[in-house]
């Protein structure tokens, strides 16, 4: 059996669990959720691991190495820290553009804003995807010189128009493996599912990965287990694949479960496949494992997928055939819920010999009927052994989640001193404006992290959960939940405005349900007064704060290394959670409405700004050291004519913004698509802005990164240029 650079298994020994972080007995961590191994057995393992790996273990949270950007965030540890001080805060201002590459011939339309990409500079060479096609490139780090280009065959392009939207993009890069004696591999996946193995130095398939350099993941699913789910278009990817020694775990991204048919025509609503993490060897592309994200028959934590009640299957707008088909599938919820993927980076831990995989929300994203109970393992931090595949230590950041709460970004992992303790570190950002902050080694909070009673739900057949977890430290980030105090009060007539416009939709706390639009929307004509209704007999919706796409997002954040402080972007930017009966052919009782949004106050934000920030955290205790408004007022809001003679503070802009960058010496972040064509440096201890960068075109749309060639450091990010193409920019001191 062909053998991995990871050492072979060793016999385990138990540790003895921590106790559960449920409140309620009868909702227990199910006795092994936070297994790990005996300590010895731990250490022999990962020195002989790290023998093989060399310096990798000794940079994972340290930062970027060597002077390159060799890991999609910097290091393993998705820090998106560099050492490099030769630009500072006395001379960034004097920063010039020394290159600008375009995408602009790559893929069958012009990219623009899909080109989330964080590029990789291993010994002088950047490597980047480009285009809706995710060709490969590389490019002379020093000149911006195209070296090559690899691009996809008709095989790799297929599916292209029915894939998940956000993923018919460049994707947000690629990933770099070597064997130390000459074997230097770049690896991409395609946006249809397919890692591909390119020579690092032509940029040709090799030969002996695969089939002609190409595996297709999509063969190593379980779509038997789902015999009514089709295959094309159903999985995609938009995150770059992680490596630890020879071992490569590619994330996955499945067609969002939030409305049927909204995306593809094969939609067999709820039933989808899961997405299970899988690994495959460096070398010649062979299958090693595979993890199931939904657990399958004995397995441990299938008991949190309950039935769903009967009444649900039989519904007027017409029954799926597989229901009548497959009747035995309907006995528990396991058996045909899908998702569960793990679209954001996966994180590896080359001292430990772990990936932390960060999981998506199982289907449905908002109405859980069908997929009663916690869902182990949706919504979670998974820590598996790279080795084997065997799960260490699990968390569920939520659970029964019905908000689309996914964690949209890597795990990071930083080593800090908390109360004088050593603590390995994991930190997850998440969507509702947490950080969760574990031990990476057990999976245990370094602080608390408590069950407290939500909301429940009204929703027939829905069972939420009657409690949710809640980290006592760090504060939260972002804003959570809503109240009329949160509302726009720029003015006495705004803010009346605003407590008139919510009368009839719900309002409440972080992880308030979503709730039935009631009456059913009606088609009233011009002129028309709708029927009288009493006050409470209207529920448009609730209103949610964070919302679907509000606090963290995909840019994620970054740490200093050194001083263990995180720095975090994230958006206020609240959703409406309204719930509407099952279009036909839909199959579905109940799922998402989009017809409807957040109201809006005379063309402003429902609630108040900041509506963009970023904050900087101190992970040795646990506190906010400052947060500042991320980007300035868009104009319009300036130029609003209510708010004419209205002193308005800073609002930030409405922005995923576009990930961060951390160095020895400053803080640099773009407002990403729909702000301003500006990179700032800010102050890393004050949050103040030092200089303003001008790019030459439109905004950010990715990662920056920095990097060293030739005694000379850069940063290079992604952006728009003037006719909204993408295009890396590279700016460097004279």
């Amino acid at each position: 059996m062909e053998q991995t650079s990871l050492s072979a298994p060793s016999p385990r020994a138990p540790r003895r669990p921590p106790p559960s972080l449920r409140a309620m007995p009868s909702r227990s961590l199910l006795g092994r959720s936070f297994y790990t191994r005996h300590p010895l057995i731990r250490c022999a393992i990962v020195a002989a691991a790290i023998a093989v790996l060399g310096a990798v273990g000794a940079t994972a949270q340290t930062g970027a190495a060597n002077n390159d950007w060799g890991v999609f965030g910097a290091d393993q540890g998705a820090t998106r820290y560099s050492q490099l001080d030769q630009i500072h805060a006395g001379n960034v201002a004097d920063l010039d553009v020394v290159w600008r590459w375009s995408a602009r011939n790559y893929g069958t339309r012009p990219p623009s804003a899909r080109m989330q990409i964080s590029p990789l500079v291993i010994d002088g060479i950047l490597y980047t995807t480009a285009g809706n096609q995710r060709s490969v490139v590389a490019i002379e780090a020093a000149t911006g010189e195209t070296l090559w280009v690899w691009s996809p065959s008709e095989n790799e392009r297929r599916w292209g128009d029915i894939i998940e939207p956000v993923a018919r993009s460049s994707g947000r890069g690629v990933s770099y493996w070597t064997d130390g004696a000459g074997d230097e591999r770049i690896f991409v996946v395609t946006p249809s599912y397919q890692l591909v193995a390119l020579d690092a130095r032509t940029g040709r398939l090799v030969d002996g990965f695969g089939v002609a350099g190409v595996v297709d993941m999509m063969d190593d699913l379980r779509w038997d287990a789902r015999p009514a789910a089709e295959r094309a278009g159903r999985v995609a990817n938009t995150s770059p694949p992680s490596i630890l020694g020879n071992v490569v775990v590619a994330s996955i991204s499945l067609h969002t479960g939030s409305i049927p048919t909204r995306a593809s025509p094969n939609e067999v609503w709820p039933m989808n496949v899961p997405g299970d993490v899988v690994a495959y060897d460096a070398r010649s592309g062979r299958a090693l494992w595979h993890f199931n994200t939904v657990p399958d028959d004995g397995e441990y934590g299938v008991e949190t997928w309950e039935s769903a009640d009967d009444g649900l299957w039989y519904v007027l707008n017409g029954t799926h055939e597989w229901v009548q088909q497959y009747p035995e599938l309907l006995d528990a919820s396991w058996r045909y819920t899908g998702n569960v993927g793990h679209w954001a980076p996966v994180t590896a831990d080359a001292e430990l010999g772990l990936f932390y995989v960060p999981t998506e929300t199982p289907t449905n994203d908002y109405y859980g009927g069908y997929r009663p109970g916690d869902n182990l393992f949706g919504n979670s931090v998974v820590a598996l052994d790279a080795l084997t595949g065997e799960r260490v230590w699990h968390f569920q950041l939520t659970h029964h989640e019905l908000w689309d709460y996914d964690p949209p970004t890597a795990p990071i992992l930083v080593d800090v001193e908390v109360d004088g303790v050593l603590v390995k570190a994991l930190v997850q950002l998440s969507k509702q404006g947490f950080a969760y902050v574990l031990d990476r080694e057990t999976g245990e909070p370094v602080w608390p992290i408590e069950e407290r009673e939500v909301p429940q739900s009204d929703v027939r057949g829905e069972r939420t959960s009657p409690t949710q977890p809640f980290p006592t430290k760090p504060p939260a980030y972002e804003r959570q939940g809503i109240s009329e105090d949160d509302l726009i009060d720029f003015t006495p007539e705004l803010r009346a405005e605003a407590l008139r416009v919510v009368e009839s939709y719900r309002l409440g706390p972080l992880y308030t349900p979503p709730s039935l639009i009631t009456p059913p929307l009606l088609d009233v004509p011009a002129g028309v007064s709708a029927p009288l209704l009493p006050p409470d007999a209207i529920n448009e919706g609730t209103i949610g704060l964070p919302g679907a796409v509000g606090g963290a997002n995909w840019p994620g954040g970054a740490v200093d290394a050194e001083a263990g402080i995180l720095f975090v972007t994230s958006r206020t930017a609240p959703t409406l959670f309204g719930l509407v009966e099952g279009t036909p052919g839909t199959g579905v009782l109940y799922h998402i409405s989009r017809s409807q949004g957040v109201p809006r106050v005379r063309g402003l934000p429902l609630v108040k700004p900041p509506y963009g920030r970023i904050t900087a955290i101190d992970l040795t205790v646990g506190e906010i050291l400052w947060q500042i408004p991320h980007g300035a007022t868009p104009e319009s809001i300036q130029n609003h004519p209510d708010l004419q003679g209205v002193d308005v503070p800073n609002t930030g802009r409405s922005t995923a913004g576009s990930g961060l960058l951390v160095t020895s010496t400053l803080l640099f972040s773009g407002e990403g698509a729909g702000g301003a064509p500006v990179l700032r440096a800010y102050d890393k201890a004050t949050g103040d802005v030092v200089h303003e960068i001008q790019l030459p075109g439109g905004p950010t749309i990715g990662f920056p990164i920095t990097y060293e060639s030739d005694g000379r450091q850069y940063i290079v990010v992604a952006a728009l240029d003037e006719g909204f193409v993408a295009e890396l920019v590279a700016f460097a001191l004279p």
